[in-house]
């Protein structure tokens, strides 16, 4: 009896033994899996980053060193074309009439959504850019009767400044040249006089130019009376046929009775006459185009003005090259960079027709 006794509690131990084996077994192993998972993991990681990476390079080279396909692609408004690019057919320089069609606010702009899907099928990826003078210019303009002011900041001092004040009727009341001081300060004054002023948009445009030849604009709206939505927009570029004239396109509503352009330069000392060039049609239709002469390089503003028999008047700015930022009302993109996403940030500084800009790029992954 006794032997039976410990033949069966050596089985009950052998049983124990077991089970107490498989349970450390199932935890080595299940430590040996999640071990490995974390070995494993930032290998995943990896791959995921050198795909983005990838996606990295292949956005700025559409932004940065492609023409597109077709090379001329810009001037083709109606249809989609292969493949988008900055670049300019024959060189290095950034398209000032690629870019004018990446402008939210302009006329046959592309939109982000197809830009997007024109660059990658997948869309995996969200993007933000900016297009920024080297340096910055501000300027108001004070219509107090019976003078008006014009006072003129730039961020770095003694830079040449070209001032022009435009009438609602797109006519200049003012244009000078000057230079600020070594803080970046410049004011005058000019007479409006003591009647009353014709309701409409009074624009002051400022192009400024640093020591080292850079460019910066500033535009300042004065509003007497009530704009109106006249739905004008329009698009500004270089002629195929002709670099030294602008070919403006526009739109309105077709109830304008009418309708002008005006572009403004920088001008060379004693030139006063060759920094701007204006035409007005008086009966316009609601498609509308103008030619205007044009500088082949630096940098210009168009102002569109339209007006009714019944005093409703609208007006629109352009500057070419295009500026893509905050101050201008034409970030590229969405209009805020989102939370809680790897954002890349690339940055260029970039030729258009010969003056110098930086280029500012967020890519993110979605």
């Amino acid at each position: 009896m006794k032997l039976a006794f410990w033949r069966k509690k050596k089985g009950q131990i052998q049983g124990v033994d077991f089970a107490l084996a498989m349970i450390i077994f199932m935890i080595i192993f299940a430590e040996v899996i999640v071990l490995s998972l974390s070995f494993l993991q930032p290998k995943y990681q990896n791959l995921e980053n050198r795909a983005f990476e990838t996606k990295i390079d292949q956005i700025s080279d559409a932004f940065f060193s492609s023409t597109g396909y077709p090379s001329d692609w810009e001037y083709d408004y109606n249809s989609a074309f292969s493949s988008f690019g900055l670049r300019s057919i024959g060189g290095s320089d950034l398209d000032a009439n690629k870019i004018s069609r990446i402008n939210p606010q302009s006329l046959y702009r592309l939109s982000y959504e197809s830009l997007i899907g024109n660059i990658s099928l997948q869309r995996d990826f969200g993007f933000q850019m900016h297009l920024n003078s080297l340096f910055d210019v501000n300027g108001t303009l004070s219509l107090t009767q019976p003078t008006a002011t014009i006072d003129i900041l730039t961020s770095v001092g003694n830079c040449i400044v070209w001032s022009f004040v435009v009438a609602p009727n797109s006519t200049i009341l003012y244009t000078n040249r000057a230079i600020t001081d070594a803080t970046g300060v410049f004011s005058d004054s000019f007479s409006i006089g003591s009647g009353t002023l014709p309701n409409g948009v009074y624009t002051l445009v400022i192009f400024a130019k640093s020591s080292e030849g850079h460019y910066a604009i500033t535009i300042d709206n004065v509003v007497l009376g009530t704009e109106s939505d006249l739905g004008l927009k329009l698009i500004v570029q270089e002629s195929q046929t002709s670099n030294s004239i602008a070919s403006i396109n526009t739109v309105n509503v077709g109830t304008l009775s009418s309708l002008s352009a005006l572009i403004l330069y920088p001008y060379p000392i004693g030139g006063e006459i060759y920094g701007n060039e204006s035409t007005t049609i008086s009966s316009p239709n609601s498609l509308e185009s103008f030619n205007l002469r044009i500088p082949t390089n630096g940098t210009s503003v168009v102002l569109l003005t339209g007006g009714t028999a019944a005093g409703g008047f609208s007006r629109k700015h352009f500057l070419f090259p295009t500026q893509l930022n905050n101050k201008f009302d034409t970030i590229y993109g969405e209009e805020n960079l989102p939370l809680n996403k790897e954002i890349v940030k690339v940055e260029k500084l970039v030729n258009i027709r010969e003056c110098i800009f930086k280029v500012v790029l967020y890519i993110w992954p979605e």
